[in-house]
């Protein structure tokens, strides 16, 4: 069968869209590059591309799509964290097409990233009407509800709630480097209307097809079943109640911040914190005393690699500067 090719993007070489000065500053063998384009208006945008797919590697499924065409290129990474406009005489090749299977994931993903990009506002207005078709494996949004999608069947959509903190019996899922919690026990079916909101893909549950028919709904099903239970009476409304790994958001002086837990003991809690949008690495780090009083929302759970790596640059750093200045003291 044919692939159809998207009316929305192209692949092209390019001149980095960049001052003379800037410029001069790149390698002339790196100067054109690829680019995912799209034209806005007689305006051309694209997103920057590159063939080292395996040395970029991103937390983020939202950051970048992989484009695998072997009639025309080698396999391609498409950055999406940022967009250029590239004026006309910058292009240095023909335009190849992009396969309209693909056209659909890049959409979702430019979408999901309104709210933590820097996109210019004509770019926003352009794909927020785009549709987009939700498939299996992907994690929606609805009325402020997370859900997994496990299955398609004809003008139904079957979910499974998904929950940013640990509740009993639910069981764990990962995906972004954060960890979520799906209630298996209350699979539910909505009206399939596009009024979901994507937000991003959950690994481990692709099976390769958009629509899914019972047996495939329930493989998806099972995949759930077969994670282990998680045990959690607790509710964590207050700072004595939260465990290492959790993010959670809160209110100072009219600022919104975050806050998240390294390590805990009987008398404080060892955190980091800081602007909301700042990076984790550049966060402050406090001791916390177990009993403080302040009003805080819990927002995720880093999963267990993330943690670490947070973990030993904040504490193990720590215990190293601990044990020089016991050194030079002595």
């Amino acid at each position: 069968m044919k692939e159809e090719y998207s009316n929305i993007f192209s692949l092209v070489w390019a001149l980095m869209p960049l001052s003379p000065s800037e410029l001069q500053q790149i390698p002339k063998g790196h100067r054109i590059r690829p680019y995912l384009v799209f034209e806005i208006n007689g305006e051309y945008y694209g997103f920057p591309c590159t063939s080292n797919v395996f040395n970029n590697n991103n937390r983020y499924a939202n950051s970048q799509v992989v484009l695998n065409y072997h009639e025309y290129y080698k396999k391609t990474l498409v950055k999406l964290e940022k967009v250029y406009k590239i004026p006309l005489n910058n292009f240095k090749g023909f335009f190849k097409p992009v396969y309209k299977n693909d056209e659909n994931e890049i959409v979702k993903k430019i979408q999901a990233n309104f709210q933590f990009s820097d996109y210019p506002p004509e770019v926003i207005r352009y794909f927020e009407l785009l549709p987009i078709k939700i498939k299996c494996g992907d994690m929606v949004m609805q009325n402020n509800r997370l859900y997994s999608v496990v299955g398609i069947m004809n003008k139904k959509i079957v979910l499974v709630p998904i929950y940013k903190y640990p509740f009993n019996n639910s069981v764990e899922c990962s995906t972004d480097g954060l960890m979520y919690y799906a209630d298996v026990d209350n699979m539910i079916f909505l009206q399939n209307d596009n009024s979901f909101i994507y937000c991003t893909e959950m690994y481990g549950l692709h099976n390769g097809k958009d629509n899914k028919d019972k047996n495939d709904i329930k493989e998806l099903v099972e995949y759930y079943f077969s994670l282990p239970r998680v045990k959690c009476d607790c509710f964590y409304d207050k700072i004595c109640m939260l465990e290492p790994g959790m993010i959670i958001d809160y209110i100072s002086n009219g600022k919104t911040y975050k806050m998240i837990v390294l390590a805990k003991n009987e008398m404080e809690l060892d955190v980091i914190w800081g602007n909301e949008k700042e990076f984790y690495s550049n966060f402050n780090q406090i001791k916390l005393p177990i009993d403080t009083d302040m009003i805080f929302e819990v927002t995720g759970v880093l999963n267990n690699e993330r943690l670490n790596k947070l973990c030993d640059k904040f504490l193990l750093n720590k215990e190293e500067n601990n044990l020089s200045l016991k050194r030079r003291n002595s």
